[in-house]
């Protein structure tokens, strides 16, 4: 019985994220904005109508204070939806996970490679895309969100500012014999300042990162 309780809470949980409060906040600033707007408006035609005049100094400054409010709502929603940067090392906002994965190796003719490297030629700084497989399924990423470590070095300079399990990643390395996808995960915690940026539970950044024994178990076109 106490099982069953249990798990219910933890679905109910799951589903009241704080994000609700965030898509109320949303709905409040524009509401808000749009009643300054029709205000301002109003009034000026009232003010015209009664004293042919189409400036007053309380109402101006009423109109300001107004549409700076509004304006400042506006904007902090808009910096936590969609400007405000996340720190992976602030453990009371996010929490990381680390799924690990062996390599499959896989042959293009010839040669026989863990990783399959496309390197993108448009744009000003191409990126590329890396192909593996790990437990027959096939997976993809690109440069922005991984890298790929060969010879001694377990961890990339790229990837060195994250918060790596060097211990694990050094069993890792050592079981499948430096060939392994390390796949780290930064989901946005449920906490009131997450779920005003509609981010509560959400996935924040994922990074992958591909080792292997040497550069020439990366097969590139």
């Amino acid at each position: 019985m106490i099982i069953i309780v249990n798990n219910l809470e933890n679905g109910v949980l799951k589903i009241m994220s704080w994000n609700w409060l965030g898509w109320l906040s949303w709905i409040c600033a524009i509401a808000f904005f749009c009643y300054v707007i029709h205000y301002i408006r109003v009034k000026q035609l009232m003010l015209i109508a009664k004293t042919k005049k189409v400036f007053k100094l309380n109402l101006v400054i009423r109109y300001v204070i107004l549409l700076v409010v509004s304006l400042c709502w506006l904007g902090g929603m808009s910096y936590l939806t969609f400007f405000r940067p996340v720190d992976i090392n602030n453990h009371q906002q996010t929490r990381t996970s680390i799924t690990y994965r062996p390599l499959q190796m896989g042959n293009n003719s010839d040669d026989f490679y863990y990783v399959l490297a496309t390197r993108s030629k448009s744009g000003k700084h191409p990126i590329v895309s890396y192909t593996y497989w790990a437990g027959n399924d096939k997976y993809t990423t690109n440069s922005r969100y991984g890298s790929v470590a060969d010879g001694s070095r377990i961890v990339t300079l790229d990837a060195s500012a994250l918060p790596w399990d060097k211990k694990q990643l050094e069993k890792e390395d050592a079981k499948t014999g430096h060939a392994f996808a390390a796949v780290m995960d930064v989901k946005y915690k449920n906490t009131v300042i997450n779920g005003l940026g509609l981010k509560a539970n959400h996935s924040a950044v994922t990074y992958t990162l591909l080792r292997v024994p040497s550069s020439d178990m990366v097969s590139e076109r």
